[in-house]
């Protein structure tokens, strides 16, 4: 049994959700009071993990923030190309995909467990609505590192690559990176765009993220041309 339920936040949680904000991203990534009101505004959903113990008070440990969104993984030239555009699409009457961002967790937290049961309770709330696809956005700490991770030039070649040729890398090279890495073991998901200057806050991914892409029902078509996903992640 785990030692926290997962439950919907709203306007009246702001408090513990700010706390929450503060802990588990860089100061840089924080979302403001006022962006995250906005969001509870545009109708967007926000999931939460709260201790049970009763000597922590309800303390929040983990949160995604996701929306409900119309994507077709035909045309990925007409994504977003900000995270402030990611963040804060309309809540709309023909949505068809679930748009995940904001995954944080707090550092004293089971980060890699919590991850999957928040990924995947959100997933499981798009999937009752209809939802046929999910998209997030992907850091790529390792293009810079950071305290956390060690720089790989694996990564800023490939970006580098990207940037030269405008062919998307196989799944395989994004394996270098060990977040995304670690988003392919709990997800599945594939890697579908490259978006630069996505958060130029962002200094360890160089202001990089990626586009993250999972079909959440077997009949939903996925990306055209897709390569397949390697049997196992580099070292």
């Amino acid at each position: 049994m785990s030692e926290y339920d997962i439950v919907a936040a709203g306007p009246a949680d702001i408090g513990p959700v700010m706390d929450l904000e503060v802990k588990a991203f860089d100061p840089e990534l924080q979302a403001s009071r006022e962006t995250v009101l906005k969001r509870f505004a545009l109708g967007h959903h926000m999931l939460v993990a709260r201790l049970r113990d009763p000597a922590e008070n309800g303390r929040l440990v983990g949160q995604i923030g996701f929306s409900f969104i119309r994507f077709s993984p035909e045309d990925p030239s007409a994504y977003p190309t900000t995270f402030k555009a990611h963040s804060s699409q309309p809540v709309l009457p023909d949505a068809n995909t679930v748009c995940l961002y904001s995954l944080g967790v707090d550092p004293t937290a089971r980060q890699v467990i919590l991850f999957r049961d928040l990924l995947e309770s959100a997933l499981e709330l798009g999937r009752e609505a209809g939802m046929v696809h999910a998209v997030a956005d992907g850091q790529l700490p390792s293009f810079n590192g950071n305290e956390q991770v060690k720089a790989r030039p694996e990564i800023r070649r490939m970006v580098e690559r990207f940037l030269a040729t405008g062919a998307m890398p196989a799944d395989a090279e994004f394996l270098h990176d060990p977040a995304l890495a670690m988003y392919r073991r709990l997800t599945g998901c594939r890697f579908y765009k490259l978006l630069p200057d996505f958060i130029p806050e962002d200094t360890a991914s160089g202001g990089w993220r990626v586009l993250l892409y999972r079909i959440l029902t077997p009949e939903a078509p996925g990306p055209p041309g897709a390569p397949e996903a390697p049997e196992s992640e580099p070292a």
